[in-house]
């Protein structure tokens, strides 16, 4: 059986999503594993798109399998909690040794991180109540919760630009290359509007199943422009501008940054802030650096003037 739009597309999205697995992984390594670096969400990021292309190619080759189906709409839906969540690991990353101690950082990523949990585990719960509805109304139950859960991702997505406003405003403190990687967040901030927005209509798209003798049963949507966001849709030119192309471009914007941006030097600079002593100095009889301590400076050989 051959594949339509969405399938070619979930095709392309397992092609371009496995570099950013390997990169993700390279970045996570060079600037740490943790929540707050927020380079291992691009990793989940990956695997998810990579799971959800491969269930949409299997449940368009079996169409009656549900499972499948709602795997994928799971994956479609969930995908976009670790995008913001890496983004919120960034800000972390970003106000590292200057402001992350300020109570707008401290309290509100930790606010905006639970309505993205909740946010995530709505979205899930909803997906997979959809797969054992046997009723019009199971269906409004499972869909409430994709509705909650979406309606939460904007507000998870508003927290993140309120608090990239406040590394705006404090970026006079913020460390050289954060200021950089700030920049990068910034860039990224309208395709995750509008990212964010096609999973909000996406959620109140109808359904396009039915019921007979309790089993789903596909139907035909109608014309309206709500339809057009369906997962299930013909229209898969909105899917790919407003959902692939808007997510990829911030996660290419991010690996971009991660890769081109020396963060460990901002440690240098701050240790030199801190102590002048530590300040790595050339040591004129060697081809290395020392630290200078006092007016001197010691290398590889000896001392240096």
């Amino acid at each position: 059986m051959g594949l339509d739009a969405h399938g070619i597309i979930a095709v392309v999205e397992i092609v371009i999503y496995v570099p950013i697995l390997f990169v993700g992984g390279y970045l996570s390594l060079k600037h740490g594993f943790t929540r707050k670096a927020g380079w291992i969400f691009l990793v989940l990021l990956a695997i998810v798109r990579i799971a959800g292309g491969i269930t949409h190619i299997l449940s368009e080759n079996n169409p009656t399998n549900t499972t499948e189906r709602v795997v994928y709409s799971i994956m479609e839906s969930s995908g976009l909690s670790p995008l913001l969540l890496a983004t919120l690991g960034f800000l972390g990353t970003v106000s590292q040794h200057s402001i992350d101690d300020t109570p707008v950082m401290t309290r509100g990523t930790r606010l905006v991180s639970l309505v993205g949990l909740v946010a995530l585990i709505l979205s899930i719960v909803g997906g997979v109540n959809l797969s054992s509805v046997k009723s019009q109304a199971d269906l409004d139950h499972a869909t409430l919760f994709r509705r909650v859960g979406a309606s939460l991702f904007v507000v998870f997505y508003a927290g993140a630009v309120l608090l990239t406003c406040f590394c705006w405003s404090k970026s006079n403190i913020i460390l050289k290359y954060r200021r950089q990687l700030l920049m990068g967040i910034t860039a990224t901030l309208p395709f995750l509007a509008v990212r964010v927005a096609y999973s909000v209509l996406s959620a109140v798209a109808p359904y396009p199943y039915t019921f007979v003798d309790g089993q789903q049963v596909p139907v035909a949507l109608d014309d309206s422009a709500l339809a057009k966001f369906s997962l299930t849709s013909s229209s898969w030119g909105i899917y790919l501008a407003m959902s692939v192309l808007m997510e990829y471009i911030a996660v290419v914007i991010y690996v971009v940054v991660g890769v081109i941006t020396p963060l460990s030097k901002d440690e240098l600079e701050r240790y030199g802030r801190m102590s002048p002593s530590l300040i790595p100095a050339r040591n004129s009889d060697s081809n290395g650096y020392g630290y200078a301590i006092g007016s001197y400076s010691q290398g590889g050989s000896g001392y240096a003037k």
